[in-house]
């Protein structure tokens, strides 16, 4: 199981794939991490899963190493795009699972945002949420998934 950020809608999403290979090297004794920092460094894969977390019909996993101003934006654009053929789309941080008994189902966190308001403050508070942040102390092992719902 893992973490997964994934964008929702009724109306199909297109995939989106960097133009060119960029490099990925880990420093563990620097604790740095580089992929070339190019925006368009990021990738849009369809989620076949989503209708296990919304009642949206399609969705797109996002996968990026790591947050950018300029990939926020570009995904604010892709958002802005899937809008012209929907009302309401939703960017979703979530723990994949398949199936949680009702002591273990997650706490979801919900905001609503048109897209005109929509910044990459936004993005980054999604990519930034705290999966097994333990909010209910009754049940330690119920994970927080956030939906940042998107408006027209």
């Amino acid at each position: 199981m893992s973490v997964c950020t994934f964008i929702a809608s009724d109306f199909p999403l297109t995939e989106v794939s960097p133009v060119q290979d960029y490099p990925f090297e880990i420093n563990l004794d620097n604790g740095i991490m580089y992929d070339g920092g190019a925006d368009d460094n990021y990738s849009l894969r369809s989620f076949q899963d989503v209708q296990n977390y919304t009642d949206k019909k399609n969705g797109v996993c996002l996968e990026w190493n790591y947050f950018t101003e300029g990939r926020a934006k570009q995904i604010i654009e892709y958002m802005k795009n899937a809008l012209q053929n929907t009302t309401s789309i939703e960017l979703w941080h979530v723990w994949l699972m398949d199936y949680y008994e009702f002591e273990d189902r997650p706490v979801i966190h919900r905001q609503t945002v048109s897209i005109d308001e929509l910044t990459t403050k936004h993005i980054k508070k999604i990519d930034d949420a705290e999966i097994w942040n333990t909010p209910d102390k009754m049940y330690p092992n119920r994970p927080s998934f956030y939906c940042l719902e998107i408006k027209r």
